[in-house]
Order: C-alpha cells, then sequence, then structure tokens
C-alpha cells in the first residue's frame, strides 16, 4: 500500500493544507512542509517535540491543547472547526481544523492525534454550522461592519443578540464580542505590517479606545506586543523609536 514515506510525499504535494500529528502530550512529532514553513521554521527538526505554545500565543496554544485532549480522551474526532491559525504574513486568521485520535498498532490505545488545516475561505463549503453567521462575518470585516454593534450586527442577522452569541460560541467557540476584538487586531496587524502609521494611530483607527488598551489586548492575541510584532518582519518602518503606551 506504499511507505509512510511516500505519503508524507503526498501530504507535501497538497497545496494549501497544512497536516500534523501530535503524542499524547501535544507535542509535534510531525508535520508537512507547507506546516513548517508556516510556523516559521525551515527544518523539521525545528518542529519536532514542540509544542504549539512555541508557535503561538498562549491563549490560542490552550485551545489547540483542550482540543487534542477532547480528541485522545474520547478516541472521537473534531470535524470542520473554524479557529484561528497564521495565514501567509503571519497574521492569526481564520482556519478549519479536524482533528482524528491516533492508535497504537492493536487499536487499543490512543497515543496521539492528527489533524488536518485548511482556508476557512477555501473549506467554508464544508463547514455547514459556518455557513448560518457567514454573511455576519463577512460583514463583520468591512469597516463598517467593524464598527457594529452586537445588537446591530444581531438585527442584521433577524436574530435576537443571545442566538447570534449562540452560534458565535457554536462555531468559533468565542462570543460575538470577542469575535470582533479578533477581526479589529487581524485588520490592525495587516497595518502593522504594511503601512507607517503609528501605533497610536492604528489603535484609533480600528476603533480601540487608546494605545494603551491595544498594545493589552493586542500582546494577550498575538503573543506580543504591537512594536514587536511590527520588527519581526524587519521592515525599515518598523524600525522607529515609537513607544508601546
Amino acid at each position: 500500500m506504499g511507505s509512510r514515506h511516500q505519503m508524507q510525499f503526498l501530504y507535501d504535494a497538497v497545496p494549501d493544507v497544512f497536516f500534523f500529528t501530535k503524542d499524547r502530550d501535544s507535542r509535534m512529532v510531525w508535520a508537512n512542509r507547507q506546516l513548517i514553513k508556516r510556523l516559521g521554521a525551515t527544518r523539521e527538526e525545528d518542529v519536532v517535540g514542540a509544542h504549539d505554545s512555541k508557535f503561538f500565543p498562549m491563549e490560542v496554544a490552550k485551545k489547540y491543547r483542550a482540543d487534542d485532549c477532547y480528541v485522545m480522551e474520547t478516541a472521537q474526532p473534531i470535524n470542520n472547526r473554524v479557529e484561528v491559525f497564521y495565514n501567509e504574513t503571519k497574521i492569526l486568521d481564520w482556519y478549519i481544523t479536524s482533528k482524528i485520535p491516533v492508535f497504537n498498532e492493536s487499536g487499543s490505545e490512543v497515543i496521539g492525534v492528527a489533524g488536518v488545516i485548511r482556508s476557512y475561505k477555501a473549506g467554508k463549503r464544508w463547514a455547514a454550522p459556518a455557513s448560518e453567521i457567514e454573511e455576519i462575518v463577512e460583514y463583520m470585516r468591512t469597516p463598517e461592519g467593524s464598527l457594529a454593534t452586537v445588537e446591530e450586527l444581531a438585527d442584521r442577522a433577524h436574530i435576537s443578540s443571545r442566538q447570534l452569541n449562540r452560534k458565535f460560541q457554536a462555531v468559533f467557540g468565542m462570543s460575538v464580542r470577542d469575535f470582533k476584538i479578533r477581526t479589529r487586531l487581524n485588520s490592525a496587524a495587516d497595518d502593522l505590517s504594511n503601512t507607517d502609521h503609528s501605533i497610536c494611530q492604528i489603535a484609533t483607527d480600528h476603533d480601540f479606545s487608546d494605545q494603551s488598551t491595544f498594545s493589552r489586548l493586542f500582546r494577550k492575541h498575538m503573543g506580543m506586543t504591537p512594536l514587536e510584532y511590527r520588527r519581526s518582519y524587519h521592515n525599515p518602518l518598523g524600525s522607529s523609536s515609537e513607544s508601546e503606551g
């Protein structure tokens, strides 16, 4: 039926799809080339044995670990879960993840978890629950939608605020408010990497009350400050001496 190396060659050949396997402690055992590159590594050795916390903000890594534990403890798969993952510009964006338990040779014990990650936009037709709020999600990505209140979004969806929050919790594992914050942070991160606007200006442009609040939330969700994020691109625009606030 072909060797393991042949299967790995196949996984490496599939574009824009990320494959991985982890052990019981959620340490990476194997990742395809696309995933290694997306994590900012150049060699498999840089990834094998590492926890998600090496590459992602702690809050995100904890969520990944919780899903891993669920799969391993219940021996049940997770199918088409929409969650955050790094896009090609190292910004946390929405992706679809599926995970399955990995058994030992006798099939009597779960020894790890395997999964596949793909773009939300490319794969959203497989995520049926997400389709119910797809229009609202896309609207929230627009300048007007990013400023809309939860109540205004619920009115647009023709449901109550409670129902809208329930749908967001089911699909994204977070409230509408938290999703709004993540969306604004993602957009702000794009500005940090592609413009010379000051951090204070970016905070204002993306409706954060002040630079200090923006920096605190950015660090919480992205695992680094806005200035550190900008500098990580080795962009001359980020070499200024502006403070974090």
